[in-house]
């Protein structure tokens, strides 16, 4: 259901909080699809209620239809602290299959559920019997609050929530529950905003990647919504052309992900626009590829938050995947990225960026994957160690 006409029909709910809920709820309500969901997918909250929860078990929940990339690396993390994880999804996440990587013995016990079914799940007494609920999105984004906010009850595990913001801003624009500071919260990066506040957990893992040597044809991928707020694109196409006039021609851009951009026909055999990608051939595309494109601007207002309190999900793909990024040093510098680990630029620098990513040699290559591996296992360290700690001073 359109937006405004949501709003339309809840404009007479006098309480702003309950308007909000039902506007969101209306939004993306669709009776066909509503019912050949719960047709397909209803058994899986029955699956839940009468499972058997294992000793030292954690539930993840992420409550938003998409992050789902994110689950991989925080289950990795909570099975190596020494839990069994169980996750509960929204179904779009799990029609994606951001698991795919994953082995049969790491694979966790997947639950897809409705939001509606999810609060519900979250009320049942089989929640007294997990150790902790682990929120991965606690920026839940269809009503602009905190997830437990929205929730209106905390589920009773045996030693309560851990929340993790995508938007370190909102941990005070939510009036988050000080007393869960620096104990209970993480965040994707180590912005000054969190400080004393969450600590970093980011999730680097999506599943066993092969090692790869550069291609003769470099190949460039990007990845993740197409706007003006995300990405600049008009950059790209630019530093594009520049490469194509001095008649380097070896090279050939993937962009996956949502929006709309106009290729002008001459670039259109060096730019691929594949649109948004289920998750076994978003990895596949990232395994094939050479470089990751970040193609954020430091030059751009909108983008400042990526510097401030948003995370991109490319700093994720880039130590997960062993994906080099070409980045903004604007960006590198906030995010831990050095000129060893990637290929960096300053303002409009992208087609220098690019072309000397086209020109680098497999040798030159081949050590700068070493140290982005050594890069993300250090995250990684950090990360679970952080998660062990909180933890264990939760439980004291």
């Amino acid at each position: 259901m359109k937006k405004r006409t949501a709003q339309a029909l809840c404009f007479w709910i006098p309480v702003k909080k309950w308007r909000k809920k039902s506007i969101a709820t209306l939004k993306e309500f669709n009776i066909s699809k509503t019912y050949a969901n719960y047709k397909q997918y209803n058994h899986f909250y029955h699956d839940f209620l009468n499972h058997q929860v294992k000793p030292e078990s954690v539930l993840i929940v992420e409550p938003n239809p998409y992050h789902g990339e994110i689950l991989p690396g925080f289950v990795k993390y909570w099975q190596d602290a020494g839990y069994h994880v169980d996750v509960i999804m929204r179904i779009a996440n799990y029609e994606e299959n951001p698991f795919v990587l994953f082995s049969a013995k790491e694979k966790p016990d997947i639950f897809p559920l409705q939001k509606w079914r999810i609060k519900s799940a979250l009320k049942q007494k089989i929640i007294r019997n997990y150790d902790f609920l682990f929120i991965s999105s606690s920026d839940y984004q269809e009503t602009k609050e905190c997830y437990l906010n929205y929730l209106g009850f905390k589920p009773q595990t045996r030693h309560g929530s851990f929340c993790i913001y995508h938007n370190c801003r909102n941990i005070e624009h939510y009036k988050e529950n000080p007393a869960f500071f620096d104990k209970r919260l993480f965040v994707l990066n180590e912005f000054p905003l969190a400080a004393g506040k969450a600590k970093l957990l980011c999730p680097v893992y999506f599943g066993p990647v092969k090692t790869h040597s550069k291609n003769p044809l470099t190949k460039f991928v990007t990845i993740g919504r197409l706007s003006p707020n995300t990405r600049n694109c008009s950059q790209l196409l630019n530093a594009v052309e520049k490469l194509l006039s001095e008649n380097i021609t070896d090279f050939e851009v993937a962009i996956i992900g949502s929006g709309d951009l106009n290729i002008p026909p001459h670039l259109a055999s060096h730019i691929k626009k594949l649109g948004r990608l289920s998750f076994p051939d978003m990895y596949a595309r990232c395994q094939e590829s050479d470089f990751l494109l970040a193609l954020l601007d430091s030059e751009n207002p909108a983008q400042k938050l990526y510097l401030e309190g948003i995370t991109t999900g490319s700093k994720q793909l880039s130590l997960g995947m062993n994906l080099p990024l070409l980045i903004d040093k604007a960006f590198a510098d906030v995010y831990g990225f050095n000129d060893e680990d990637s290929v960096l630029y300053q303002n409009d620098g992208l087609y220098q960026a690019m072309k000397q990513a086209v020109r680098m040699d497999e040798k030159t290559y081949a050590r700068m994957c070493k140290n982005l591996s050594e890069h993300a296992r250090k995250v990684y360290d950090k990360s679970l160690q952080n998660l062990c700690q909180s933890v264990k001073q939760v439980k004291e």
